[in-house]
């Protein structure tokens, strides 16, 4: 039977608490442990089998787990203050398992010389040995498995390809003292030597108590791995897992790479090709990202283009990739025909990679594109070896559906050596980006991002009708000095073309770099207040959205060494990155907002909420 060991801090080492969870508290307990268990689950896929993932939710007796929640842990987590006196008498559990796949392979001692997924998985933090189109790069990800337990502990027990079956456990606390000693922050669940545990007795018990499905005898093991996370918290459940697999799976769920099947106290969802678009119509998405579109007919668009053969774009200056008209060729006219029409496109981009300044490959990456006219705004997802990184935003207000999927892996090893830790952008500021594939890399990242931008831009015309309220909510503020300023020392702001009364006046500070905003009286009377508005700002860009493109190293409001804010008639709420918002308490409103950088221009949008 396997222990739970904990390490004294010895003298000179420094002590540690874990901070790599923050990474993942950008969406929901649910999203976030299903993002990283399934991604993992297609890098073990073997022989490009499809993917069975088993996600089950149930309640044990602590009574019948005592031999894996001991008192060696127990006291642990009171010395943390995870814990108050006990554990609770019923345990809820998640059972994720994953089938079809490798499970963890690799030499499997603590003091591994060939750092394979066994070691990478239990005893690598921050680094990761993934390469080519693995999704995995960070190292970090598998702390979305501590931070979903309340007690930030879990098991693993993996069948692998060479027919052996191990049993790990490891709880993520934080450095702490017991009994006069100081600990580190971390324990295993192990043998003494801190090898996984392999003896049959402890396997099968393991198995039979957390109510684990993999098949585990011999001549009848089922490869892959299962992840059982004790005490989950509350947000885990049925219908947030559904969610969260649907919004970032639907695309390897319906490339058939991939199906789920998900349990809760008798209830039972397998989601696949054939059944996911009708579950994803049944369920209510209100408060969701999908809530605004009809995402029914959005994922039939995705599941019939599958089908469709691309149309191959040609890029004509490989060291300066551009989409233009020149790229559709001879098929311009029919192409954009069709997508006014609203039919399903799909395009092939062929992109050169350079690597180290001078190997270059070719690869490639699919563009699926479909027009609804109906759409307020864009829904546009882009996809890296089957993984969602969901805080790519291009295509504004264009009324479209947009996926840019990279299958290929050598497209799939550049884009992922730019991926955040959370796999929730591709940001060519990443330190191994930089120094791997220099200028050339930088201009290929902006490409790839920008490219259905460019193409919904060259297909999608404008009306021919006046457009009344166009741009009615943007103001965009020269900083060109010639103008003559007003009487309060600002740029007068441009009339509102809708013929309406604009609730904001807002002025450009030319000599202070920033931005003056004030009401416009004859719209309010004194019932009006107090009412809450919200800031954005973002430098102007040349194409796209300017918001969607803004980041953080551009400027942060809540930054006061560098961002200078004054106020008349209003409480400011709330400022972080480029909002700020604010509540208007009376007429003499007046925010001043100054510090931003002189040689660019900014954009301001004010909405009254």
């Amino acid at each position: 039977m396997g222990m739970w060991l904990f390490k004294e801090i010895e003298k000179g080492t420094p002590e540690r608490n874990p901070r790599e969870t923050e990474f993942f508290r950008l969406t929901s307990p649910s999203e976030a442990v299903v993002r990283e268990f399934i991604q993992n689950s297609l890098d073990a896929r073997l022989n490009q089998e499809m993917v069975e993932v088993k996600i089950s939710i149930h309640t044990v007796p602590k009574s019948d787990i005592e031999g894996f929640l001991d008192n060696t842990l127990k006291k642990h987590l009171i010395a943390c203050g995870l814990l108050f006196k006990d554990y609770p008498v019923d345990i809820k559990c998640l059972l994720l398992e994953d089938f079809g796949t490798s499970g963890l392979d690799g030499d499997y001692r603590p003091d591994a010389k060939d750092n394979g997924n066994f070691y990478n998985f239990w005893w690598r933090e921050g680094i990761s040995q993934k390469l080519g189109q693995k999704a995995g790069r960070w190292g970090l990800g598998k702390t979305t498995f501590h931070l979903i337990s309340k007690i930030r502990t879990m098991w693993g027990l993996t069948v692998r390809n060479d027919g052996k079956v191990l049993l790990m456990g490891k709880a993520l606390l934080k450095t702490h003292e017991l009994s006069g000693k100081k600990y580190q922050y971390f324990g295993y669940f192990s043998k003494e030597d801190y090898m996984p545990v392999d003896d049959d007795i402890s396997i099968f018990t393991f198995k039979n108590k957390f109510k684990i499905k993999r098949k585990i005898d011999s001549g009848n093991k089922e490869t892959g791995l299962s992840i059982v996370i004790p005490l989950i918290v509350d947000e885990i459940s049925f219908d947030s897992i559904i969610k969260g697999v649907l919004q970032h799976y639907f695309y390897p769920i319906l490339s058939k790479m991939l199906k789920v099947e998900i349990q809760e106290d008798g209830k039972r969802e397998e989601i696949n090709s054939e059944n996911l678009i009708e579950i994803v119509s049944s369920i209510n998405w209100t408060g969701t990202e999908w809530e605004a579109f009809n995402i029914t007919k959005i994922l039939e668009f995705v599941k019939d283009s599958l089908k469709i053969d691309p149309v191959i774009l040609e890029v004509k200056d490989p060291l300066n990739p551009q989409i233009t008209q020149e790229s559709f060729g001879s098929q311009f006219d029919k192409i954009k025909q069709k997508f006014l029409n609203g039919e399903n496109l799909k395009f092939k981009i062929p992109i050169l990679i350079t690597r180290g300044g001078s190997f270059t490959e070719k690869t490639f990456f699919i563009v699926l594109l479909k027009r609804f006219s109906n759409f307020k705004k864009s829904f546009e997802r882009y996809i890296r070896s089957g993984i969602l990184i969901s805080e790519i935003k291009m295509l504004g207000n264009h009324p479209v559906a947009g996926l840019l999927i990279a299958e290929d892996p050598v497209i799939c090893e550049f884009l992922g050596d730019c991926e955040t830790p959370a796999h929730t952008n591709w940001n060519e500021r990443t330190e191994d980006f930089s120094e791997k594939y220099k200028n050339a890399g930088k201009r290929n990242l902006r490409f790839i991002r920008k490219s259905m931008l460019q193409i919904v831009s060259i297909l999608d015309e404008p009306p021919h009708e006046r457009q009344v309220n166009f741009l009615k909510e943007i103001f965009s503020i020269s900083v060109i000095p010639e103008k003559k300023e007003d009487e309060n020392g600002g740029l007068p702001s441009i009339e509102d073309l809708s013929g309406e009364p604009a609730i904001f006046n807002i002025h450009s500070l030319v000599k202070e770099n920033g931005f003056r905003i004030t009401l416009n009286r004859e719209v309010f009377d004194k019932s009006s207040f107090p009412f809450k508005a919200i800031i954005r700002i973002a430098y102007a860009t040349r194409r796209g959205d300017p918001f969607a493109q803004y980041e953080k190293f551009d400027f942060d409001v809540s930054n006061e060494s560098m961002i200078n804010i004054l106020k008349k008639g209003c409480n400011i709420l709330e400022k972080s990155l480029n909002k700020i918002e604010i509540e208007v308490t009376g007429f003499d409103f007046e925010l001043k907002v100054t510090g931003f950088d002189p040689r660019r221009d900014l954009v301001v949008d004010v909405k009254k909420i």
